[in-house]
């Protein structure tokens, strides 16, 4: 387990602006001895995730690994479901902040910051395998019921948009942001395909992806945007 991982979960899940947009109320406040069994019984499932398959793991699995009664833990999480929804909220914290990280005044085209923001999702899953396993297994739990994954979706475009639209004149058309999360959905799709076919996001799974997105877009970006003055 990384320390990284459990730097990250602190009060992140309360405080964080990505979760009053994604997760309103969903993970409360709690005392700073519950904020301990919080974490604990996240660290437990996330380590459960690294050797099992995530749909095969229960709360007594999960309580167990973590030494918190099953009673204790329907304090912090309703069901297993719940934890695993946290352990995908975690993640999205650190994907957005990696991708908020890469800015596209660097490039002189929108191609080549797409490129990066592809190869930097590749990086992260590749690094961390139980990223991609809540992602893209197939008998991963469904957390969509209350449209978490919609959001989280939303939430990436919106910063794509945004990072363009400082760097370059965007094209006026109305439905813009759809064309771009439509771009993303076939990027995303590819990484599921990878995962599904080779159990990693890999390299020549990456490269499809770029191709296959830029592909989409060109049909509505110029090849070349004009840069903000």
């Amino acid at each position: 387990m990384s320390k990284q991982f459990e730097d990250k979960i602190g009060d992140v899940l309360v405080d964080s602006e990505l979760a009053k947009k994604l997760v309103p109320n969903k993970f409360k406040f709690t005392s700073q001895q519950g904020r301990v069994r919080r974490q604990k019984l996240l660290v437990g499932a996330r380590t459960l995730s690294e050797t099992r398959a995530v749909n095969d793991i229960s709360l007594a699995d999960v309580c167990e690994e973590a030494g918190i009664p099953r009673a204790s833990a329907y304090h912090f999480f309703p069901n297993v479901e719940a934890i695993f929804l946290a352990l995908r909220f975690l993640n999205a914290i650190e994907m957005f902040e990696a991708l908020d990280a890469i800015d596209a005044g660097d490039f002189n085209r929108w191609q080549a910051y797409l490129t990066a923001l592809v190869e930097e999702g590749a990086r992260i899953f590749g690094e961390d395998k139980v990223k991609a396993k809540l992602i893209y297994e197939t008998n991963t739990p469904d957390f969509e019921g209350d449209g978490f994954g919609t959001q989280i979706d939303d939430q990436i475009i919106e910063l794509f948009y945004n990072k363009l639209a400082e760097r370059y004149v965007m094209p006026e058309l109305d439905d813009i942001k759809d064309v771009l999360l439509v771009g993303y959905s076939i990027a995303n799709g590819v990484f599921t395909l990878s995962y599904r076919l080779e159990g990693s996001i890999t390299e020549h799974y990456t490269q499809e992806a770029i191709t296959a997105a830029i592909a989409y877009l060109r049909c509505y970006l110029p090849e070349k945007l004009p840069a903000k003055n």
